[in-house]
């Protein structure tokens, strides 16, 4: 009964990113409110908290990218609600019944086969997740981390990380203020890190990642004051065997071993 409420929390915690993109149907809207009517008051805070961060960042996204659109716009759509509402009257008018298509006969034999409601299930997490990644990389503003990170063989990484069947999000907040997201795929070794919001570290220090797994931790790359922007994004590498990153302030270069850690997120 234990992994089947872990289950449950987790695939309902998946669907926050969805719920935050109004990416789901009204009946599914409905069958999350439902879930979280009986959720544990930690699950709740937990999505209520991601959705709530989502909608943050879109709303950042939009003051920061909003541009006045063009006159001819404006004429183009009133010219289509116009000629819309012209067809309309005249078919009223006219008494004609509107054109409808008949529907074609669909022989059994090619009907799609049945779908288990568990492999269902699957592909609408899935579309959840990819949901999130997509505004997670559209709401960022393009400042890749260089150094010890992997330097964008890019957009490939991310596809390979978005389009695997095993994509998972993580999400926290970060000691002195902003969001880390990491979307991750342990299949294919990797993973998108995307802060916002974050203060660049003091002059003099920079912030560094750790891959936390069952050795210890292994350096993930540092972030200069210059490197961090309002919106910050870095590829991750060999993340397979990690179960978390984590984050520390270091000196200039980088450390051995972290100093201390202020951060983490959870990669299982």
């Amino acid at each position: 009964m234990a992994n089947e409420a872990n289950d449950s929390s987790r695939d309902l915690l998946d669907m926050a990113p969805g719920f935050a993109l109004d990416a789901v149907t009204p009946g599914e809207r409905r069958e999350i409110a439902e879930q979280l009517a009986e959720a544990d008051a930690e699950v709740v805070s937990r999505f209520t908290a991601e959705v709530r961060e989502i909608h943050e960042t879109l709303a950042a996204m939009s003051a920061g990218t909003a541009t006045e659109p063009p006159p001819a716009l404006r004429v183009r759509l009133l010219d289509l609600v116009h000629a819309e509402l012209a067809a309309k009257t005249s078919v009223e008018e006219s008494g004609a019944p509107e054109a409808t298509e008949a529907p074609e006969t669909v022989e059994d034999d090619v009907l799609p086969p049945p779908v288990s409601l568990d492999e269902r299930r699957r592909a609408r997490r899935r579309n959840f997740l990819l949901a999130a990644a997509a505004a997670v990389i559209v709401a960022v503003g393009g400042v890749v981390v260089a150094g010890q990170w992997s330097a964008p063989s890019g957009p490939a990484t991310s596809e390979r990380v978005f389009a695997a069947e095993d994509v998972r999000t993580s999400s926290g907040s970060l000691e002195g203020g902003g969001t880390a997201t990491v979307v991750f795929s342990k299949e294919e070794d990797a993973g998108v890190l995307v802060m916002n919001n974050v203060a660049p570290p003091a002059e003099g220090s920079v912030y560094q990642m750790w891959l936390v797994g069952p050795e210890g931790m292994e350096p993930a790359g540092t972030m200069t004051p210059a490197d961090v922007a309002p919106s910050t994004t870095a590829v991750l590498e060999d993340i397979s065997g990690a179960t978390a990153l984590a984050f520390s302030v270091e000196p200039t270069g980088g450390s051995t071993q972290p100093t201390a850690i202020f951060a983490q997120l959870p990669l299982d």
